[in-house]
Formats: structure tokens, sequence, C-alpha cells
């Protein structure tokens, strides 16, 4: 059969030529990109994230500031000193030159090795630290949408703030960082070196002060907070103010003072003052140097000076000076290894170490240590006793049945932490005491191997560490703060050791052993010292506290560094609305002329 014939349906309808592609502008997609990209990176930095560089110490040694890295030629230590001054002088006065240190390890003193470069400034001489040059601050990120997120800041937090001192505008006013302690409506007290918070104070409502402002809830100065039509006109009619000043009315009122004092006597009982106990990763990140027994000055051990840490005569092998430095221990008695703070001051000491007597650790820092051109004199500041103290060592247990125990001197008190067949128990004693056994718990100390260990008393709290894992001990291991002696209380200025016993200059430290074991890596620490406030009713005319109200929708931020801080114990509590959000983490520290001198062991979260 013939095909059919296409019919007029079936035809094809002609086609439609094909567009040409339109050429792609690419001048306008890279300006696209380009301000894409920059509008990113603004709203990231204004509601998100933001990077900053630390300019000052007050938060060493867990932020640094400018600052020079100074290698000990004694003991080979390296630590920091602050240079902030020198960088970047106070008030735009003359920048200060850091010309001396103290290293925090050996206690040795001497100058500043000058800049090769700098002719005028003459030839090292012999015995100083080598030439240091001057390193920029940590730089961190801060995240400032985390408290809308997670319900606010937490006690601890590393936050940053515009500085609540007028005369500033927003634009300019200066960021400042501090850890945050205390919450509106709270009463924070810093005594000893600790702090302690209470929220049962009751302060009358309708007292004025100078100003004629409500004296504990006033009303936000609109001055202080750049806001407001009438904050340029507040400004203009009163004296600027260089600090909280007057208007830090209540500090130290004298109902909080007598509360304290009674709360102390008492031994802190319920319901009224009660310490401020650190977390864990907050110890660690606020813990200081006292001494690390791999790193022993190489003059005083020629010269024959005895040990920080000794052993008993019997049971031990001694502390050799070549590497590895450890104590050796076999038998079935426990034998100890006693730390004593064998720390010389003058260069007498130093020639003769015979002259050094065993003193209590106390709250001296390298970092604050420098001697400036301008001005003179170290600036180390006033020195307390620190009773709060962490001990660490490497254990390496080389037959079943061996036992070893940290010991921790306060007051009168000694604490002790034994690990053994897989436990750590935590006990109290003292001289001429029967020990008394508070808690236990599972750890992994068990058998044959080598264990990191750390024994902490810190906030009268006892916890342990084995291989960086924390023992849970719960409850239990809160130690109650004593009561003062009476004998004490009443006069505490000589006093500025506190009620310190023989054991704390005898061995302030100690580390016990059963069995075959050895010990290496010692290293003691000692927690943060708070200290009090400047000014005429500071806290040595108050029995040795400061107190702080702190304003509803209001935080009390102080510096790590306390020593070395200008913080709310000196210009007042810092508004909620001033605040930015919180530091999370160091991205570059310690970076100086070349990446290469970056201190990557730092890089991380701050605690």
């Amino acid at each position: 059969m013939p095909d059919a014939a296409p019919t007029a349906s079936a035809t094809a309808a002609p086609t439609k030529p094909a567009p040409k592609p339109v050429p792609r502008d690419s001048v306008r997609e890279f300006v696209e990109t380009v301000v894409f990209v920059v509008a990113l990176v603004l709203m990231l930095k204004l509601f998100v994230v933001e990077a900053f560089v630390i300019p000052t110490g007050s938060m060493a040694e867990t932020l640094f500031g400018y600052q020079k890295l100074v290698h000990c030629p004694e003991c080979g230590f390296d630590f920091p000193v602050n240079s902030s001054n020198e960088v970047d002088p106070p008030d735009g006065g003359r920048a200060n030159r850091v010309l001396a240190a103290c290293c925090p390890n050996c206690r040795y003193r001497a100058d500043l090795a000058p800049d090769p470069s700098d002719r005028r400034a003459g030839a090292a001489k012999p015995g100083d630290f080598p030439f240091a040059p001057n390193r920029s601050g940590d730089r961190v990120l801060v995240h400032k949408g985390v408290y809308a997120f997670d319900g606010g800041p937490v006690r601890g937090d590393v936050v940053v703030f515009k500085f609540p001192v007028d005369p500033q505008v927003k634009h300019t006013a200066q960021n400042y960082i501090k850890r945050l302690w205390g919450f509106g409506g709270e009463t924070i007290a810093i005594n000893r070196g600790d702090l302690y918070v209470t929220r049962q104070l009751d302060y009358p409502p309708g007292q004025k002060d100078a100003h004629g402002a409500e004296k504990y809830r006033r009303p936000e100065d609109p001055a202080l907070l750049w806001e407001g039509p009438e904050a340029e006109k507040l400004s203009k009619t009163r004296p600027p103010l260089k600090s909280a000043g007057a208007d830090f009315t209540y500090h130290n009122t004298e109902a909080a003072v007598d509360a304290f004092l009674t709360d102390r006597k008492k031994g802190f009982p319920a319901g009224g003052f009660e310490l401020i106990r650190k977390t864990d990763d907050q110890l660690l990140a606020m813990r200081r140097i006292v001494y690390d027994n791999d790193f022993q000055a190489k003059s005083l051990t020629k010269a024959g000076a005895p040990p920080r840490w000794q052993a008993d005569p019997v049971g031990w092998t001694p502390d050799n000076p070549a590497e590895p430095r450890a104590f050796a221990h076999t038998g079935p008695d426990r034998q100890w290894v006693r730390y004593q703070h064998l720390v010389p001051r003058t260069r007498a000491e130093w020639e003769t170490p015979a002259l050094v007597k065993p003193s209590v650790v106390k709250n001296f820092m390298g970092y604050n240590s420098g001697v400036e051109e301008i001005g003179g004199g170290f600036r180390s500041g006033t020195e307390y006793w620190v009773g709060d103290l962490i001990s660490e060592c490497r254990a390496e247990v080389k037959a079943a049945g061996a036992e070893l125990t940290l010991e921790l001197s306060k007051g009168p008190h000694r604490y002790q932490a034994t690990l053994g067949a897989g436990r750590v128990t935590l006990a109290r004693t003292g001289p001429g005491k029967q020990a008394t056994d508070l808690t236990s718990a599972a750890c992994a100390f068990d058998g044959p191997g080598t264990y990191d260990l750390r024994f902490a008393n810190v906030d009268c709290r006892l916890r342990v560490w084995v291989n960086g894992k924390a023992v849970p001990f719960g409850p239990a291991a809160d130690v109650p703060p004593d009561p003062l002696p009476e004998e004490y209380a009443a006069n505490e200025d000589p006093m500025r050791e506190g009620w310190t016993l023989e054991n704390d200059v005898a061995a302030p430290a100690s580390i016990g052993a059963k069995g075959d074991v050895a010990v290496s890596k010692l290293k003691l620490w000692r927690d943060t010292y708070f200290t009090y406030s400047d000014g005429p009713d500071a806290a040595g005319v108050a029995g040795f506290v400061d107190t702080f109200y702190v304003q509803p929708g209001h935080y009390l931020c102080l510096g790590d560094n306390s020593a070395q801080s200008s913080d709310s114990r000196k210009w007042g509590t810092v508004p909620e609305r001033l605040m930015l959000g919180k530091a999370v983490f160091v991205f570059a520290p310690f970076f100086g002329d070349s990446w290469l001198q970056l201190r990557t062991d730092r890089v991380g979260f701050i605690k």
C-alpha cells in the first residue's frame, strides 16, 4: 500500500533561531561579590563576632597584653614581662622603657640586654637577660551574640565591654576586657585573696549620695552611657569623672563589712556570705607558677644551695641535677619528698645560698616585675601569703601495690590525696593530728604504668586529676573555710601572711610514696590572689575586707592580674547595655615580627 501523503497538521513549524548568549560583565560580578563580602563581614563584626587585640596586662596570665618574652639565663624558664606602657603610655605621656625583670621560677633578677641595633644603649652586661623585643598582645575573638541564645553571662566569663566612665562618646569609648564575678543585687566581698557573695543584705531605699541620686539604686547616668539628649548637657555642667570616685557609695558600706566580719568569725554559716569557687577550667586558666623543678638555677646549684624539693634520707634516691630530675622510691614504708620555698631575694643570698631561709608562698608574678625607665622601681607590688596551691608530678609505678600521696598545707591543716589500686582517697590532717578521711572515688591510677597527677586545694575545694581527667568527688570534697582566730582578726595589718603555721613554711607541698615508684616533672602552682582596692576606704581600715554592692542591671568585673588591674574595684560596676560579648578564642598569641613567633600551644578557647 503506498504511503499516505502528509497532512497539513503534520507539517513541522519553522523553528526560531537560538538566542545569542549575553556576554558576562566580569567587572560588575567582581564588584557585586566584593560588596557582598564586605557587607557580610560588617554584619558579622557588628552582631556576631569581632577580633580584638589585648592592649594591657590586666588579664595576665590568662591573656597577655603587650609584653616582652624573657628567657632566664639561670634556670632556662621563659616568662613574659608587661611592656604596655612602653608601647602605649597612659594619658599620652612619655613611653616607659622596660629595663629589667625578675624570673617567677628562680627569682633571678637582672637587667634586660639592650637592642643590638641601639648603639646609645651600650653593650649588655654579664648576667643580663637576653634582648627581648616587644610583642603585641594576644588576638582574641569576641562573640557578640552568645548571650542572646544561652541565657546571659555566667559567673567567671571573660567579657568585653565599653569603659563605663565619661568623658567619652560611644564611637571612641575604649573596649575593656575583664572577668565577670558579680551580678545585680549581689554583694561581693574580697578577703585574703578569695571572693565571697551574698544576696541576703538589705540596702534601705531612699538614701541619697553626694549628687542627690539614690544611694543603692541610682538611675543610670546618661553621661556614663553615651545616650539620650541629656548626655551632652550633663558633660558640660559637671566635671568629668576620672573614676567612679564619689559615686561609688556602695563600696565598703558599714552594714556589708560588719556582716562579712561576723560571718568570717563563725566560719561562714549558711545563709550569709558564700565562697565563690572557680570551675576546674577557670582554676587551670588562672593558676600561676611557683616553681618548676625541671628548671633549676645554675648558680645556686653550683654554690651548693639546698634544693627546693628535698627527700627523706631513707627510701629515696635524691634528685639528680642531670636529666631527668626525678626521685625514685623503694620499700614498704611511706617516705616523703617535701617542698620548701627557698627564694633568694638579694645578691648576697644568690652568692651565699645558706642565707636563704624558707618562707611562705606569696602572690609574686614575674609579669609584673619589670623596672621602667621613667619612675623606676619594680612593679611587683605588695606580696601576700597564698594558701591555695596546686601540685603536679609524673609518677612511674614499677610494681603492683605502690601508693602515692600528694599533700598540700594551708593554715592549721594538711590535705592529702592518696592514690593506689584504682582509687583516690581525700583526707585532712595536720601537725600532731590523726588523719581523717573525707571521701574517695575511683580513678585510673591502678598498677604499673606512667601517670600524670595533679592535686589542688583551691577555694576550699579539693580536686584531683589523673592523666588530665578530673576525678568526680562531689560535695564531699568541699572544705568549709575555717573561722579566723580572734588574735589574727584583731591585728591583721602586721599579719599579711595570714594565720599561717609552721607547716606553711616547713612544707607547703609534699609527695609521699610506698612501694616501687618514681616521681618526676614536679611543679607547684598557686591560685590567683584577688587584692584589695586602693584609696582611703580600702580594706586595711575595715579588717582587710572589700565589699561591693552591685546595682540591678550591672556587673562587677575584675582582672585576673589583680595586683595590676584597673577594674570595678576602682571605677565601679558595668551597666548591662555596655556589654559587647564574651571573649571565646585566642587565635594569635605572642604575635611578634613573624608568624614563626606564634605560641601555638596557647591557641585555643578562653576559660
